[in-house]
């Protein structure tokens, strides 16, 4: 055999094969050690100097390359895109052209999802419902902490319109009774709650102004509204409230619900272009003196030619429901 190496020693004859890898008679501690550093490799953690400086070299080209064409197409994707206004608008965007119907307090309570329920003799659950509300006001009451300021409001009517950069003020004080101060008369079993619309950029209302051109299921006593306002005062977004069923409509009487400052949310108040120190109009409605221990169910709706309206509770729009019940 040519690759045998015989060798005669003491004893007898050793047989040696130049493939066979010797035993490794190292310790662990040992064998740390070269795993860190071979000496005779000249090896740090199993590379050399030169295997270490090539694999360097092509990590930075690789993440430097990776890192340009990143920053290349975030500056393109940038360049489409306004901080100010949304690229997609009004039918071309996933919001669409109808706004909802918000109302608050909502509960903070999972389970009593959109019920009104307190106590009003129950300081505790009053104080309750009235930070809720105090919660969503913040920025109307404490205006300093807009973002954005009150170096762009101006107090608006519909002789007085904002200028260009300008939006108009919300008017707080127009609100009483249901104020902070008066605890929004949770404590006097007429709770008030706030409805708005939801915003959408560019969004313009088509008013129902005419008084000759009313929907038949405009209520009545809304319609009359708008025959003894003003034209100007015609152009707003309508506002009503009511029971949804003949049940809750008895329950709330003829006179049971009142519309704080007015009845709608003024055209001067739209569109919305994202103008810093915007804040949404708001109404306030009071339901005053409901009977108590019954859940009364209540929808709110929003008046527009443009506002189109479903009334099912798995499809609702252009209106809200809520439930509300004083022990």
């Amino acid at each position: 055999m040519h690759a045998m190496d015989k060798r005669e020693e003491k004893g007898g004859i050793n047989y040696s094969f130049p493939y066979m890898k010797e035993a490794n008679t190292n310790t662990w501690w040992e064998n740390v050690q070269l795993a860190v550093y071979n000496p005779n490799e000249r090896a740090f953690l199993g590379r050399t100097r030169k295997s270490w400086a090539q694999i360097i070299f092509f990590y930075l080209v690789f993440y430097a390359g990776l890192t340009a064409l990143f920053s290349i197409c975030m500056k393109g994707l940038l360049s489409t895109i306004s901080e100010t206004e949304p690229k997609w608008k009004l039918d071309a965007s996933l919001i669409g052209t109808n706004p909802g119907v918000g109302f608050r307090p909502l509960s903070d309570r999972t389970e009593e999802g959109s019920l009104i329920w307190y106590d009003a003799k129950n300081k505790t659950q009053v104080t309750k419902w009235v930070n809720l509300i105090n919660e969503f006001l913040e920025l109307y009451l404490e205006n300093e902490n807009i973002p954005g300021g009150v170096r762009n409001q101006v107090q608006c009517d519909f002789q007085r319109r904002p200028g260009d950069g300008q939006v108009c003020a919300v008017n707080v004080g127009s609100w009483a009774p249901c104020t902070p101060s008066a605890n929004y008369s949770y404590d006097h079993s007429s709770p008030c709650f706030f409805l708005k619309l939801n915003k959408i950029y560019g969004w313009v209302p088509d008013f129902y102004d005419d008084p000759n051109d009313l929907p038949e299921e405009m209520p009545p006593d809304l319609k009359e509204y708008i025959r003894n306002s003003t034209a100007e005062e015609r152009r707003q977004v309508w506002i009503t409230c009511s029971g949804e069923s003949p049940i809750d409509k008895e329950l709330l009487g003829p006179n049971g619900i009142r519309y704080i400052p007015t009845h709608g949310l003024p055209e001067y108040y739209f569109p919305y272009t994202n103008t810093p120190g915007y804040l949404s109009p708001l109404i306030a409605v009071q339901i005053v003196r409901p009977p108590l221990n019954r859940i009364i169910n209540i929808e709110c709706r929003a008046w527009a030619k443009n506002i189109i309206y479903v009334g099912s509770q798995r499809d609702r729009q252009g209106s809200v429901h809520f439930e509300l019940m004083i022990d």
